[in-house]
């Protein structure tokens, strides 16, 4: 519409120069149109036929700007616009084959990649590289997570594992510094995965007078799209426990019916699950188990069931890594008198078999009970002599200031965890307050809430099924792994609601700042809302603070079949140990990598009071998925005494198994065996869909254009306009530009409508 009305494209006008050729006789020509409307304006106040003087000043103004049109083309304007000069200017053609060119949403079923070498060499009418072969020096790239020059993209495979647009640019302004580049062409969908920042090479190529030209290639939408987003599977699981797969789903339609999840060992199918999605792009999350067979790590694929009209399916799957090898967490409670809460929480743990359960039970004065004990002499003082992991009701009299300044060392320096427990004698009621214990709570205990007579949650004569308030999830705890009983928040949140009533609670102070409420006491008929759940990282360690002592009622009132209050003991425990290492402590930030991935490892090795070991001899061997071995050398970490770090560069697809040891003075210190998997990751393809808002903003900053792959018409004559060294100008007549014909048509056509409205001749 641009061009039809003015002559010229934008991009002409933008790089061009408007001027009048008329010369010496311009000064002649605006006194003779200044004369010209001076007669018109007499002759105006001279007629007497228009009533008033307002309509014999909307008459003259109307033709009075038909007489300065009509004189236009007097003064000979003309656009001085810049052309190239044939085979003198390069132009970079760059052509995405990254994995997501892969997808078939083109024309006519094309694939990306397909689509853009048609629009390149296709139907030679409408084809963009022979325009720009007439014209142009024209260079091919391909890029991925780099760019390189070709001689031809048609036999290019998209097959890069990623996209980096500036990486592709920055290697033009390279290639061509110093050149005349009269221009860059992107052809691609938009799917930058890189870190970089690619509209800082846009302002760049802008910087240099270089515009870019970007095609967009793929639909918008991803609406016929089901993708599986994530799968995590639970740390610490053996056989006969089950491995807890968490698994994030996103479907962009609208879905009726249940879909299909499936769980695959090679080809052989091993579990199923259906479940109803919410559709409309939004991300379901739900929660399965798998009990695993053998000992040994194995890979396994989940995939989500492809829709019959779906574009994208390799986002559909996604691969995991199993590994049912036991990793016991160590666990002692110490209680100061016996309790019902404690008998069911033991009788929970006890039966867990990734947990090492041990107790010691106050059963008089300087008397214990001790049971899980590995030995005879083990805990026969009632405390350990060594650091180990520590929750109960006891009061603070109980410990020595030695043995309570251990147990914050413990948690601070050795990563352990630490959960004091509601009870009569612990908090605020056990005179906890000023104690190196109270420092390491995630809240803070004040000695006026201290409750001596315990707080009553419903009438004496009330059912025990009526009694007590709720315990509430907040938003932070439906989504910790403690109190995960489902994998939709929603439906958490539910089973949380039909949880029977607690009955006991300890008034606690203030949340420490960094700290995590994850379950409260609602504001009800028993009083305000108050903590119930407080959890905190410290140091190297963790801390909780769990302030009922009636959790026993979830047991006892709930039907025996459900298992709610064993899971909920042993995800809190579990997540307490969790942080606490062993004398070798391997460090990997994922278990899953791409092949060619450098893998950083990271060994810390502690001595027998966990203190860091600076001199050890760190030694590890690596098992490829065919078998071979082969061994890691580890170096000392300069920056931190008893860190040692290697690097992985696995070349084959399959399941690795990393094992490590470590010695001091030649005497054994510990080893960690770990298992990994290498596998091409897939994220070109999720979320792949044409991301046109970036693109098109892209060769705005850089001056350029955005074409769909049906309007690539003035391609050529947009890149043909742009300024380079070598340009030569040319002059072009603008006074017959259609649009000031019709400007003073319209003008006309105003003013005698105008006329005719008002009965004037």
């Amino acid at each position: 519409m641009f061009e039809s009305l003015f002559k010229f494209d934008r991009i002409n006008f933008a790089e061009g120069t408007v001027g009048l050729q008329s010369g010496g006789a311009t000064v002649l020509f605006v006194v003779l149109v200044v004369a010209l409307l001076g007669a018109l304006a007499l002759l105006y106040r001279w007629t007497d036929r228009y009533a008033s003087g307002r309509d014999r000043a909307i008459s003259f103004g109307l033709r009075a700007v038909v007489v300065v049109l009509l004189f236009i083309p007097l003064f000979e304007p003309v656009l001085i616009r810049p052309d190239v000069v044939p085979d003198e200017n390069f132009v970079a053609v760059l052509v995405d084959a990254s994995e997501s060119m892969t997808v078939p949403d083109g024309r006519e079923g094309l694939t990306r990649s397909d689509e853009a070498k048609q629009l390149l060499f296709g139907d030679e009418r409408d084809a963009i590289a022979p325009a720009l072969d007439d014209v142009f020096k024209v260079r091919y790239y391909t890029f991925g997570d780099a760019a390189r020059r070709v001689d031809s993209v048609t036999t290019v495979a998209a097959d890069n594992h990623g996209t980096n647009i500036s990486a592709a640019l920055d290697r033009v302004l390279s290639d061509f510094r110093g050149l005349p580049l009269a221009g860059v062409v992107l052809l691609t969908d938009g799917g930058d995965n890189s870190d970089a920042v690619p509209l800082n090479t846009a302002e760049a190529l802008r910087g240099r007078n270089v515009p870019l030209h970007v095609i967009g290639l793929g639909q918008e939408s991803a609406e016929r799209e089901r993708e599986l987003l994530e799968a995590r599977v639970s740390r610490g699981v053996e056989e006969t426990t089950g491995a807890e797969i968490d698994v994030k789903v996103r479907s962009g339609r609208t879905e009726p019916e249940p879909v299909v999840v499936s769980m695959y060992r090679g080809d052989e199918l091993v579990h199923t699950d259906r479940h109803v999605l919410k559709g409309d792009g939004k991300v379901d999350q739900f929660t399965f188990f798998y009990e695993p067979e053998g000992t040994e790590p194995q890979e396994y694929t989940l995939r989500v069931a492809e829709a019959a009209d779906e574009f994208n399916t390799e986002n559909n799957a996604v691969n995991v890594l199993i590994d049912p090898r036991r990793d016991t967490l160590r666990v002692l409670a110490i209680e100061g008198h016996p309790r019902r809460d404690f008998k069911y929480t033991r009788r929970a743990l006890v039966d867990d078999p990734v947990v090492q359960f041990t107790s010691i039970l106050r059963t008089g004065t300087g008397t214990f009970y001790r049971q899980g004990v590995r030995s005879a002499d083990e805990l026969a003082g009632g405390f350990p002599n060594s650091d180990e992991e520590l929750f109960g009701d006891v009061e603070a009299a109980q410990f020595s200031l030695d043995q309570q300044t251990m147990l914050e060392r413990f948690v601070r320096l050795r990563g352990g965890g630490f959960a004091m427990l509601g009870g009569r004698t612990t908090f605020a009621e056990g005179g906890y307050w000023n104690s190196p214990i109270a420092d390491l709570l995630p809240v803070t205990l004040d000695p006026s809430r201290r409750s001596v007579i315990p707080p009553t949650f419903g009438d004496e004569d009330d059912p025990p099924s009526e009694k007590g308030y709720q315990f509430v999830p907040t938003a932070a705890g439906l989504e910790s792994p403690i109190l995960r009983l489902a994998g939709e928040p929603a439906a958490n949140q539910a089973r949380w609601g039909e949880m029977p009533g607690l009955t006991s609670i300890n008034y606690l102070g203030a949340t420490k700042p960094g700290a995590a409420v994850l379950a409260e006491k609602p504001d009800d008929e028993f009083g305000g809302s108050e903590p119930l759940l407080v959890v905190q990282r410290y140091g190297k360690g963790r801390s909780a603070a769990l302030a009922t002592a009636s959790t026993w009622r979830w047991q006892m009132l709930l039907d025996a079949e459900d298992e709610r209050h064993e899971r909920f003991w042993r995800q809190f425990v579990r997540w307490l140990a969790a942080s606490a290492p062993g004398r070798v402590d391997l460090n990997l930030e994922a278990d899953r990598f791409a092949p060619g991935d450098e893998i950083p490892l990271t060994v810390d090795v502690y001595d027998a009071q966990y203190q860091p070991l600076p001199d050890a001899m760190v030694r590890g061997t690596l098992t490829d998925p065919a078998g071979t071995t082969q061994e890691i050398a580890f170096r000392p970490d300069l920056g931190e005494a008893g860190a040692y770090t290697a690097t992985l560069l696995p070349a084959d697809e399959g399941v690795y198994a990393l094992d490590v040891t470590a010695e001091a003075d030649g005497q054994p210190v510990g080893q960690q065996t770990h298992s990994l998997l290498v596998r091409p990751t897939r994220e070109e393809y999720y979320d792949a869909v044409l991301k046109r808002p970036f693109l098109e903003r892209l060769a705005e900053t850089a001056g350029g254009f955005y074409y769909t792959p049906a309007d690539t018409d003035a391609l050529t004559t947009n890149l043909r306009g742009s300024r380079t060294s070598t340009s030569i100008y040319t002059v072009d007549y603008l006074w017959d530009m259609p649009f000031l014909f019709t400007l003073i048509l319209l003008f006309l056509s105003a003013e005698w409508v105008w006329r005719r409205r008002r009965g004037l001749p």
